[in-house]
């Protein structure tokens, strides 16, 4: 399974402080190698996800390669899409 980076999410990730992006990425990484983490399916879409870190949210859409990481941002601006 491959964690593929959309560009508008590289960009997201490389906003974020240090210590927030190696947060994300340890947790991308444990997703990886199918560890637990806090993960569930997005009622509105068929073939999304989201991780939760921290405050933190990782938006993942299922690929034919593997996962694709459309979105990564704040809680509170996070679900501002889906209302």
């Amino acid at each position: 399974m491959d964690i593929i980076f959309s560009n508008h999410s590289k960009k997201q990730l490389k906003n974020l402080d240090a210590r927030m992006q190696q947060k994300i990425l340890f947790t991308l990484e444990k997703f990886k190698k199918n560890q637990p983490v806090d993960i569930i399916k997005l009622k509105s879409k068929s073939e999304e996800f989201r991780i939760r870190v921290g405050s933190y949210r990782v938006q993942l859409e299922k690929v034919k390669e593997g996962f694709l990481v459309t979105k990564i941002g704040k809680r509170e601006n996070f679900y501002l899409i889906f209302l």
